[in-house]
């Protein structure tokens, strides 16, 4: 089934324009509430699920299913560990091993989709309950309790190459 997808992550002054609109609460590393200067183009980190969830109601949009995630974060490339392919990322295509934290949105080259930062920077919430593999995307959400294991998805920025790929490690999803 078709979808849509925004093609970056949520960068932290979009975010804000939410916490503004709804007086939803700032994660909790923003001082006082505030977003700190210069993170403007940074992705929002530090949120819960049901705080994920919040915003995209907001934004008129929704997460998505972990299938939706891993189909757009591949782009053409099935069967493989990485949007790339198999290789084990570098500073040229990801963000991993960074003492650094997470980087700009956008900083990396589109895959085939035009989706951005799908390995490494930062984790991204899925609308998916943890399940075990292999993966029914038939059992995928919604009424669940705000407190339950949901997925994530990418790695972040402070994993190193190879607990990345182990992380990600998983069946091979087969989409319609």
């Amino acid at each position: 089934r078709a979808f849509y997808l925004d093609e970056r992550e949520a960068p932290n002054e979009q975010y804000l324009a939410f916490v503004k609109t709804t007086r939803h609460a700032a994660p909790y590393r923003w001082p006082k509430g505030k977003l700190p200067v210069g993170k403007e183009k940074l992705p929002v980190v530090d949120v819960s699920w049901a705080d994920a969830d919040a915003y995209c109601r907001w934004a008129g949009k929704r997460l998505p299913t972990e299938a939706e995630w891993e189909r757009a974060a591949r782009g053409l490339v099935e069967g493989k560990m990485y949007p790339w392919g198999d290789d084990l990322p570098t500073k040229e295509n990801s963000r991993f091993d960074s003492l650094d934290g997470p980087g700009e949105v956008r900083q990396f080259k589109p895959n085939y989709f035009g989706v951005y930062d799908t390995a490494g920077n930062v984790w991204e919430w899925t609308s998916s309950p943890y399940q075990p593999y292999p993966y029914d995307p038939g059992n995928d959400r919604a009424d669940l309790e705000a407190d339950a294991l949901w997925v994530i998805r990418g790695g972040q920025f402070g994993d190193g190459p190879r607990l990345a790929r182990r992380l990600s490690e998983t069946q091979p999803l087969s989409l319609p």
